[in-house]
């Protein structure tokens, strides 16, 4: 129990770290600098120090410990998780609620089928496909894909997988190229 307590409170320890480096505030450089640099220059980002990471590490850990005993409790964390979980909820039902209202067009809270397709993606044109596989496959270019030609890519894919070109594939070639495509 209380390998887990500790486990949890590090994951809450290392998690509150990087809102710390992301939060950490940015120096201002002089007004006289700013004048001068263009319009697109920003101030450079101080680097956090490890009292910023510090600092930003007890003020989390002081959000969770509800009851100030300088210890996190099973209930002290779950108390925090709900928390957590409730203002993810609420952030994603605002997200819906903003998405919903930019296809609403016409405000009656209710989106028809045209409201809808028109945020659909446009299908894409099937002209381009047909170039591209002649583009590709048609290696004589002649303007027409034989069966040797159509063949070639996927022959070309066994030979690389059959590593002891003897026309079958083992499990352990198969196996062999599934981790190499998985890298």
């Amino acid at each position: 129990m209380s390998h887990r307590l500790v486990s949890i409170g590090a994951v809450l320890a290392l998690s509150a770290a990087a809102p710390a480096v992301a939060a950490a505030p940015a120096t201002r450089a002089p007004q006289m600098a700013l004048a001068q640099a263009p319009a697109t220059a920003r101030p450079a980002q101080r680097t956090p120090t490890r009292a910023d990471i510090v600092k930003q590490s007890d003020t989390n850990f002081s959000k969770v410990d509800t009851n100030n005993d300088r210890a996190l409790s099973k209930a002290e964390i779950d108390a925090a998780q709900v928390r957590m979980q409730a203002q993810a909820a609420a952030s994603i039902g605002a997200r819906i609620q903003q998405e919903f209202t930019k296809l609403d067009t016409d405000r009656n809270g209710q989106l028809s089928l045209a409201e809808f397709r028109a945020a659909a993606p446009a299908p894409r044109a099937t002209g381009s496909a047909s170039a591209t596989a002649m583009q590709k496959l048609d290696v004589n270019k002649d303007g027409k894909i034989s069966v040797e030609e159509y063949r070639a890519p996927m022959l070309s894919a066994f030979a690389k997988v059959d590593t002891n070109g003897d026309g079958t594939l083992s499990v352990a070639e198969r196996s062999k190229a599934q981790a190499a495509r998985k890298r």
